[in-house]
């Protein structure tokens, strides 16, 4: 209704333009105003007012207000209605009736099509003023639409339908479509409007249906197809719905299908296709039993079948006939299938007859040994030679499965061995059932293994069962976090040609036995290397050990230290060290490791000895040997002290030797001592004898005090008599 009344209201609207054209004379200055349901417009004596219906049976109205609008009171004599009896006129007030100046008076216009054609009617208004009598009038046309439906079916000619009709297709071969168009013409004279078309039944569908609220304008036409397909032969039935701005129409379908239905049967009644066919069991020693199926036509018309096979190694086809195979309606045929099962258990197959398929069954006399293993608390099958796979276990952890032997088959079988194909030390067998051991169908036996995982990464061994072999696969995580790790024992400032003693130990106990090694460098304070600066035991690496679950490095002979020698230079002994996983070498040095640092500092010489070299009658030759850290001297001072009886006249001797020793340490002479140095000093003697008989007899004893820029040495004395 709400679509009727849009169209009313252009149509009032255009009627209004029509209407100011022109003016009837009106002495009484009567206004007259029209109201539809829609609009309200002014109108003039004599316009025409368009009455627009949504359909033959529906109803339109009209408010008809007139206004004195002058400054005489007329008297109305009298309102009446002619012309079509489609409208009706209501509501209108007695007459005589006496209009003042503003007075408003008025009725109602109604409109029933009973017709689809253009009706008119007149209504007329006559009232006297002064001593004039004056008629105007109004022209009422009232118009609708007329929507009829008709089908175009496969095939034919359009035939008209009434509401309930009912539309035949033709008979359509199996899976095929055909096609009915349904016409909707407007013969009104005012366009109507298409809402929507439904349809019901899975065999029926609509296309190309129009959007709702398109409007059909009269004398022409909207379409829209519904398709038939045939799924069965048996009858199908629908319904198509068109609703209209003026009703709701239904009509019934009905469709067919032609063509070749088949059923099947066995000795144990019908088959539907997709069901499952189990034939008797057999032996896997050679048996075979079989199934007798019967397929039969009943539909209404010539079957081709093209196929009859079967898929499965346990299933053959006899008896089959030639092929393709037209089979008339009502005509059987048949074939047999074979179970011949080449294992034990259930086997499964396929049977495929034309287009239809079936599956097959059959199950197989004898013993089938599965294998499976339950790891947290999931059980996974395996095959012969498939992998068994551990959860993965932290280095010194270990990761544990029940491996499960099971006879699944149906007759008693013996398992004889079970091991590891080569000795293994990361897979261990628990507890094995006793061997031989024999199972019962549906009997099973299991045992553990365990894995327990010394390296990173996988690692494999085989699993043989008799002659079926399984690979055990497990995966080694990183090993626990390793504790602190520190050095204990000497640190620090050293004295030089020392043997201090260093420990390392862990903060807390490790689980697994670890081993590494100490690398000892030198960093020289003076740029040169000292070869003495390693360990008591040799060279600048020492390897050690710790136990699982202890704390402490044990070195060389069970040692819990590890000595340092210190050498003769100047500089910084640092110890670094590495560990790791004692089975599986894991690297667990820290990203920074610990270290400890001894120093041997910059000081003054220091004397070892002073012996007497060679001696004659008139020389001494002294030799002085010591160190110097910072590999710098710059003089030797000698006091001499005479005999008894003896004059020495020359009791102080000071050598510059910085020059000599700058030469001795910048050479290769000194590159393997450190700053170890022998001086060798030659004294000539002169002067008078007292008591003794030669010259080198005058002195008793000589002192000697080694200088460098740090300091001066302890004096040391040699007695030469």
């Amino acid at each position: 209704m709400q679509m009727t009344q849009r169209l009313a209201t252009a149509l009032l609207t255009l009627s209004g333009l029509v209407f100011g054209q022109a003016t009837p004379a009106n002495t009484a200055n009567i206004g007259i105003r029209v109201t539809l349901p829609d609009s309200a417009a002014d109108v003039a004596d004599g316009a025409t007012i368009n009455m627009v219906t949504g359909g033959i049976g529906q109803s339109a109205a009209a408010s008809v207000v007139f206004t004195n609008r002058g400054t005489t009171t007329p008297q109305i004599n009298f309102i009446q209605m002619s012309g079509s009896t489609d409208f009706t006129l209501s509501g209108v007030p007695e007459t005589p009736l006496s209009v003042a100046p503003q007075q408003v008076f008025g009725f109602q216009v109604s409109y029933r099509a009973t017709n689809s054609g253009r009706n008119q009617a007149r209504v007329a208004v006559n009232y006297t003023v002064g001593t004039a009598t004056v008629t105007v009038s109004l022209t009422f046309q009232g118009s609708a639409p007329e929507l009829t439906f008709s089908v175009i079916p496969p095939g034919g000619n359009a035939v008209n339908l009434v509401d309930g009709a009912s539309v035949a297709y033709p008979a359509t071969p199996l899976d095929a479509s055909a096609n009915a168009t349904f016409v909707i013409t407007n013969r009104g004279t005012t366009p109507g409007v298409f809402n929507s078309a439904s349809v019901t039944g899975d065999s029926f569908q609509s296309v190309g249906v129009p959007l709702g609220g398109t409007a059909v304008d009269p004398n022409r036409e909207i379409r829209f197809v519904v398709q038939f397909t045939a799924r069965a032969l048996d009858e199908a039935t629908g319904t198509v719905t068109i609703e209209t701005g003026d009703r709701r129409v239904t009509f019934r379908l009905t469709g067919s299908g032609t063509g070749a239905r088949f059923s099947y049967q066995t000795a144990g009644g019908p088959l539907l296709p997709n069901a499952m066919l189990t034939l008797p069991d057999a032996q896997v020693t050679g048996d075979k039993t079989t199934l007798v199926v019967r397929f039969q036509n009943t539909g209404n018309a010539d079957g081709r079948i093209a196929v009859i096979s079967a898929t499965g190694a346990a299933f053959s086809l006899t008896e089959v006939p030639l092929l393709p195979l037209v089979v008339p309606p009502g005509q059987t045929f048949g074939f047999t299938i074979n179970f011949g099962p080449p294992a034990p258990g259930r086997h499964l197959g396929r049977l495929r007859i034309g287009t239809d398929d079936f599956e097959l069954s059959g199950n197989g006399l004898g013993a089938t040994l599965t294998y499976s293993y339950v790891a947290n608390n999931v059980t996974t099958t395996v095959a012969t030679a498939g992998s068994v796979i551990f959860t993965p276990a932290a280095v010194g952890a270990t990761s544990q499965l029940r491996f499960v032997i099971a006879n699944t088959g149906t007759a008693q079988t013996t398992v004889s061995s079970i091991g590891l194909a080569a000795p293994s030390t990361q897979f261990t067998l628990g507890t094995l059932p006793g061997l031989p051991a024999t199972l019962n169908p549906n009997q099973s036996v299991a045992f553990d293994v365990t894995f327990s995982p010394n390296v990173l990464g996988t690692s494999n061994a085989t699993l043989r069962v008799d002659n079926a072999t399984f690979t055990l696969s497990g995966a080694g995580n990183a090993p626990p976090p390793l504790p602190g790790l520190r050095f204990d024992g000497a640190t620090g400032a050293q004295e030089a040609l020392q043997q201090p003693a260093v420990g390392l130990l862990l903060e807390r106990a490790y689980p697994l036995p670890l081993s590494g090694t100490v690398t000892l460098t030198f960093n020289s304070d003076v740029f040169s290397n000292d070869p003495a600066v390693q360990f008591a035991t040799g060279g600048r690496t020492v390897t050690y050990t710790i136990p699982a679950n202890t704390t402490r490095a044990i070195f060389a002979n069970n040692a819990n230290q590890v000595r340092i020698q210190t050498g003769s230079v100047a500089g910084t002994i640092t110890l670094t060290p590495s560990i790791a996983t004692t089975d599986g070498g894991i690297n667990l040095t820290p990203a920074t490791p610990p270290a400890a640092n001894l120093t041997v500092a910059a000081g003054a010489p220091r004397i070892l000895s002073v012996a007497l070299g060679a001696k004659t009658a008139n020389t001494l030759t002294i030799l002085v040997s010591g160190y110097a850290t910072s590999r710098n001297i710059t003089q030797i001072q000698l006091n001499f002290t005479p005999a008894t009886g003896e004059t020495v006249s020359t009791t102080q001797v000071t050598l510059p030797v910085e020059g000599a020793f700058l030469g001795y340490y910048n050479g290769q002479a000194s590159a393997g001592f450190g700053s170890l140095f022998t001086a060798s000093i030659p004294l000539t003697l002169a002067g008078d004898l007292k008591t003794v008989t030669q010259l080198s007899d005058t002195v008793q004893s000589v002192s000697v005090v080694v200088t460098n820029r740090v300091g001066n040495s302890p004096s040391v004395s040699l007695t030469l008599r």
